[in-house]
């Protein structure tokens, strides 16, 4: 959908709920602090299962560590959207050094993704299916594909996207961010060769990045897919969940809402679904109550279906 046509439904809600909307755009700089919270996520566990190496502790370490890389990916987006320090140079910083741990070079997220929400599901929108599968078959396989190796997707596409439709100023960004990841990857190889300690970046960085590629290939697969292209309130799904999945997401499972309000930090979300609950419901708007409710629907009705939005009262 495109931003003009989100724009002008934006225009037509009541003008108390456009101010109460605006409002929410502010930035509270001192929330960026959540970044703290995702580095602990990350490093505490990876130094116990450094002192103790034994399965038990490896599984849940490797399920917080993995929650905690999908979260600095997820502050990356922040970072891209301005919605950490409303500074541009800060922001830029913040989106090179979120994005490294997960190999992403924010600067071409930044030109891939913003493009992403200016075409929302239209035939310029880089991440729409249709735009790169033609034919019901292919769609489909995709559809599938992604479900399994969502993440291994996007790591090429964002680069490729930005090389492909970047400005010669962003594809040189796009170069030396990922020249100064992949450098910044072989020194900490390097080091942890020489020091025989390749297994720290096994338990503390491998397999916790598998666990982070399964849950943005979830993510990924809900956001979009088996929704319709017809209005701002249809092309978009949002997912309610719960208070520890919505932290552990910064609320981008509030994915409807993020699109239709880009420029509201991650902590405001649920005020904007709260506000436009009457909309979305009287719009059927695809809002879900959980990622397994979603799940369930998508494998059970297939790429040809699309997941129905519930009833009144449901959300």
């Amino acid at each position: 959908m495109r931003a003009t046509e989100t724009a002008a439904w934006l225009n037509g809600l009541a003008p108390d709920t456009r101010a109460a909307l605006h409002a929410l755009q502010r930035v509270d700089r001192r929330r960026s602090a959540i970044i703290l919270f995702f580095f602990g996520l990350w490093i505490v566990p990876w130094a116990v299962v450094a002192h103790w190496p034994i399965w038990p502790v490896r599984l849940p370490a490797y399920l917080l560590m993995g929650a905690a890389l999908h979260g600095l990916g997820i502050l990356m987006h922040e970072a891209v959207h301005g919605n950490l320090f409303r500074e541009r140079r800060r922001d830029r910083w913040a989106a090179f050094l979120l994005g490294a741990p997960v190999l992403v070079s924010g600067a071409a997220y930044r030109v891939s993704h913003l493009r992403h929400h200016r075409h929302n599901r239209g035939p310029e929108d880089p991440d729409e299916f249709a735009n790169h599968f033609k034919g019901f078959r292919a769609q489909a396989i995709a559809f599938y594909v992604w479900a399994a190796i969502g993440m291994l997707i996007f790591l090429g596409h964002v680069p490729l996207t930005a090389l492909g439709r970047g400005t010669p100023r962003e594809r040189r960004e796009v170069v030396l961010e990922y020249a100064a990841i992949l450098g910044l990857a072989a020194a900490v190889l390097l080091w942890a060769r020489e020091a025989g300690r390749l297994d720290l970046l096994l338990h503390g960085w491998l397999a916790p990045m598998g666990v982070a590629w399964i849950i943005v290939n979830v993510r990924g697969w809900s956001e979009h897919m088996l929704t319709s292209s017809d209005h701002p309130l249809h092309a978009t799904r949002t997912i309610t969940s719960n208070r520890v999945v919505s932290l552990l997401m910064c609320n981008l499972n509030y994915h409807l809402e993020h699109h239709l309000l880009p420029a509201v930090p991650w902590y405001n979300l649920p005020r904007v679904h709260a506000l436009l609950q009457e909309e979305f419901c009287a719009a059927g708007a695809p809002v879900c109550r959980s990622y397994v409710r979603f799940i369930w629907e998508a494998a059970r009705r297939g790429f040809h279906g699309r997941v129905p939005a519930p009833e009144r009262g449901e959300a």
